[in-house]
Parts: structure tokens; sequence; C-alpha cells
């Protein structure tokens, strides 16, 4: 690394740092602006489908994940992604379906942790990884828990 290399990564670092530290400031004041915290960091992607369900996208860094960590109470599914050394990815999109039949919600991402909130009810995932795709049935959406699955792909 050039000396300008190592001096921009430097000030990135602690601008996300000081970053973090609002944030979490913001989260533990528990304000009502806390609860629905608008992230400017470029990494962190927060959206609703098209057919309105709100999602996170994130945590790429370790301050993401305990950014993201603070609100996940507000998301009823989370999907990690990581290769099959255990390492972070991110696969192109993800795609969920209720088993029921009906929309299908197609989301691309652009990290490795992915929390959504959807309707009780039995979905299927589809992740499209660079070299193949990751298929998981019947999973399962319940009132008051939070269902968790690590997607291992590449």
């Amino acid at each position: 690394m050039t000396t300008t290399e190592v001096s921009i990564w430097f000030r990135r670092r602690q601008a996300q740092a000081g970053l973090a530290i609002v944030l979490s400031a913001l989260l533990l004041c528990g304000s009502a602006a806390a609860l629905t915290p608008e992230f400017p960091e470029a990494n962190l992607i927060r959206g609703r489908t098209a057919a309105g369900y709100p999602y996170l996208n994130g945590g790429i860094s370790f301050d993401e994940q305990r950014l993201i960590e603070g609100i996940a109470h507000l998301y009823n599914l989370k999907i990690v992604f990581a290769r099959r050394a255990g390492t972070p990815t991110t696969p192109a999109f993800v795609a969920i379906g209720a088993n029921t039949g009906g929309r299908v919600e197609k989301i691309s991402l652009g990290a490795p942790w992915f929390y959504i909130k959807l309707p009780p009810g039995a979905y299927t995932i589809l992740a499209r990884f660079t070299k193949h795709v990751v298929l998981v049935r019947d999973v399962t959406i319940g009132d008051g828990r939070r269902t968790t699955y690590l997607l291992r792909g590449d």
C-alpha cells in the first residue's frame, strides 16, 4: 500500500468508527427515531420488496453487524451467507416465495447479512451465488420469533 492509500483507509476507518458511536448512542437513548434509523453508509441497504415487506441488508463490518443487531427485532427472518470455509460472501440475489403460491420476492444483495419481515407461513428461499444456486424449502416463519438460516455458497 502506498502512503496515500494508507491515509485514505485510515480516514475511512475513523469515519466509520465515529458513525458507529453516533448511531449506537441513538439506539441507546430510546427515541422514536432510533427505532427506524437512516443508515448513511453505502454498505447498509434498507428497503421494501415489491409486495411491501421491509428488509435490511448489510453486515460487512463488525460495526455494521452490531448496528443491525440493535434493530433486528423488527424482522422475523435472518439469513447469513457464507462460503463453505466460513468466510462471509454475498449472493447476486435472493428470491423468497410463499409455499402457498403467489408472488416471489427477488432482492439484489450487497452484503452477507439479510433481514426481512414476512407474514407467518412457510416459504422457499433461493440464493444465486456466482457458480451455483442454494435452495431451502419449508422455511417456517412464526409469530413473535425470528428464524435464522446460514446459507453456504461458492
